[in-house]
Order: structure tokens, then C-alpha cells, then sequence
């Protein structure tokens, strides 16, 4: 996938970055969609939520690194909200992971964009990933996480309700609300 493409592809509709960050591996009805199958990929990610990339460029470690975090990541969040123990792999990758440094940003003169203070690595990039994810998990708000009744995919309900069923209308909901017209439709007939 190009980046423009990754772009465009990279849904951002989860609720937080963490959940954000678990979406780039889709499930589908039949298959598993990987969106961060090169460097590239993840670098266009980390641009789209606005993350630094390191100057140097991101290697296929560093590709390797993010899947086994998005997998703790998803692992953890699945079994808390089916009130069950995350694994203790899961639990100490994003531990590790949250240990160090976060990138630290400053606006720029003319105030509308950012500048990291020092280059940063992967590794503090992906420890802003790793603590989203311990405070989401560790938060007040865990029973607002759930998995779509569509797709299975995490999101973060950010609705007064509290009732939000889809990861998104546009995706999950729009073919739920259309199967649930045709079938009255149906019945009617």
C-alpha cells in the first residue's frame, strides 16, 4: 500500500489512539486485512495520529514490533471487557513498551504546527501508543470499550448514551440499519 493509499485506507473512528492503533489489522468475514504490512505503511500511520517518525526512516524490526505491541494491545483490551485476566506476555510487552520516554512536542512560531524537541525513536513513539493503552485499560471509563456487533472491531463509545453498537455508521451500522429495512420490507410483502 502507498502511502497516500494508507492514508486514505487508515480508519481513525475507534475512539483512541490504542484502538486506532489495533484497527490497522482488520477482520473481515473470511480474512484478516494487515495495514501495516511494510515500514512504510506504519510510517504513514504514525503521520496520520500525528506521531513522530524517526529521521532514519523505520525498518521491518520496527514493523515487527508494532504488530506484537497491536497484538498485546487488542489481547488485553478483549479480555477485560469480557471480564476475564490479560495474559502476563501481554501485560509486560506494554508495560515495557510504556516505559520509555514520550516524544515531546513544542508549537511552532507560527503556532498551527508542532516540532519534536529532539529526534525521537521508535521506541518513545510507540510508548505514547503503550500508555493510551494503560490509561484507557486502567481507567474509570473500560466499560465504554467494546467490540462492534458488526465486525467484532474495538472502539471506544463516545456517545451521551453509552449505547453505540458499530465501530462506525459508515461501516458496520449503515449495513445493519440496511438489513433491518430490507427485512421489514420483506415482512411487509
Amino acid at each position: 500500500m502507498g502511502q497516500a493509499d494508507a492514508m486514505n485506507a487508515f480508519d481513525r473512528g475507534a475512539g483512541s489512539l490504542c484502538l486506532d492503533f489495533v484497527a490497522t489489522l482488520r477482520d473481515t468475514s473470511d480474512q484478516s486485512v494487515e495495514m501495516l504490512s511494510t515500514p512504510g505503511d506504519l510510517a504513514a500511520w504514525f503521520e496520520l495520529t500525528g506521531l513522530p517518525v524517526a529521521a532514519g526512516g523505520l525498518t521491518v524490526q520496527d514493523l515487527h514490533s508494532a504488530q506484537a505491541l497491536r497484538a498485546a494491545v487488542d489481547a488485553a483490551a478483549r479480555a477485560l471487557i469480557a471480564g476475564r485476566q490479560p495474559g502476563a506476555d501481554d501485560i509486560r510487552l506494554i508495560n515495557i513498551t510504556g516505559r520509555h520516554p514520550t516524544p515531546v512536542f513544542f508549537l511552532s512560531a507560527t503556532g498551527r504546527a508542532k516540532i519534536a524537541s529532539a529526534e525521537p525513536d521508535t521506541a518513545a513513539t510507540f510508548s505514547v501508543i503503550a500508555r493510551d493503552t494503560i490509561n484507557l485499560l486502567s481507567g474509570a471509563d473500560l466499560g465504554r470499550v467494546r467490540a462492534c456487533s458488526g465486525c467484532a472491531a474495538l472502539f471506544f463509545d463516545r456517545s451521551p448514551s453509552g449505547q453505540r453498537r458499530w465501530c462506525s455508521m459508515r461501516r458496520c451500522g449503515e449495513k445493519a440499519a440496511s438489513a433491518n429495512y430490507r427485512r421489514r420490507l420483506a415482512a411487509r410483502a
